[in-house]
């Protein structure tokens, strides 16, 4: 009889034992979880952002690689004429031009400072003039 009385309270203790492991293993999965949820919810803004940028398509895309040099003959349009449209755009003082590939098409970007003192960069389409982005400089 004592001998199964001893048994009894061994069963009981692995039983425990394996309860606090459970439990452990348990508040574990917990914690991962949290923080996995809470990894998810903090990448929702990113991915919002991501979803309103939009990227500034123009009319021309050279095909292949194109040596910066060769880029004011794939222009249909002078720098002057990119400069004005900026400048239609945001009033202001052209501090910089340059012609430059981006995203595959040829643009011109700008950079004014405006009446109030901001730098603001504006793309140019290369092919048609038109201001694609408007942004800070």
């Amino acid at each position: 009889m004592l001998a199964g009385a001893a048994a009894k309270r061994g069963n009981a203790k692995t039983q425990t034992q394996y309860d606090q492991t459970m439990k452990k293993h348990i508040r574990r999965l917990m914690a991962v979880s949290l923080l996995t949820a809470l990894a998810g919810i903090a990448a929702i803004p990113a991915l919002a952002q991501m979803q309103e940028t939009t990227i500034p398509v123009g009319s021309i895309h050279p095909a292949g690689k194109v040596k910066h040099a060769d880029f004011p003959t794939l222009a249909k349009i002078s720098i002057d004429d990119a400069m004005k449209a900026a400048q239609a755009k945001v009033p202001g003082s052209v501090i910089s031009a340059d012609l430059k590939m981006k995203q595959g098409s040829l643009l011109y970007a700008i950079k004014i400072v405006s009446a109030n003192k901001a730098i603001v960069g504006i793309e140019v389409d290369a092919g048609d003039g038109k201001v694609l982005e408007v942004g800070k400089g």
